[in-house]
């Protein structure tokens, strides 16, 4: 995530509201008729120089979208194998299903069902107003 939005509080020097804009183009535009957004806090880690009504670009530093990116594609991979592996006792001792000569189709049918369910999960975590980071001023434009 890389976007600008406009300085609207100054909390402290390591935090600061703003107020997102919604088009990269509204910052040269004279108009005053910027689209935009709910306000948020955002972290100024880099000690930048920023007064209120300030323009700035935002982000989150590299590693975390690289660790963010990867993650994203392990955890479901992990479920999915956890699945494989532990669906028949699942469907044994838990369920109390009968399994037999079925245990293949069982164990399938677990690393589908942990993979689907750990891919919404992830989803629905992004998608939520759950941020366990908050974005970090990048640059003044």
């Amino acid at each position: 995530m890389r976007s600008f939005a406009i300085v609207r509080e100054i909390i402290d020097d390591g935090e600061i509201m703003v107020l997102p804009l919604i088009t990269g183009a509204c910052q040269t535009c004279e108009s005053g008729c910027l689209k935009q957004g709910k306000p948020f806090a955002v972290l100024n880690k880099r000690k930048i120089d920023v007064k209120i009504g300030m323009t700035v670009k935002i982000g989150y530093p590299a590693p975390i979208l690289a660790a963010e990116g990867i993650l994203s594609f392990i955890i479901p991979i992990l479920c999915s194998i956890a699945g494989l592996f532990f669906a028949p006792r699942i469907a044994q001792d838990v369920l109390g299903i009968q399994i037999g000569s079925r245990t293949e189709e069982i164990r399938a049918l677990g690393a589908v069902a942990a993979l689907i369910l750990s891919a919404a999960t992830l989803f629905a975590i992004s998608r939520s107003s759950l941020h366990l980071m908050k974005p970090e001023i990048m640059q003044a434009v």
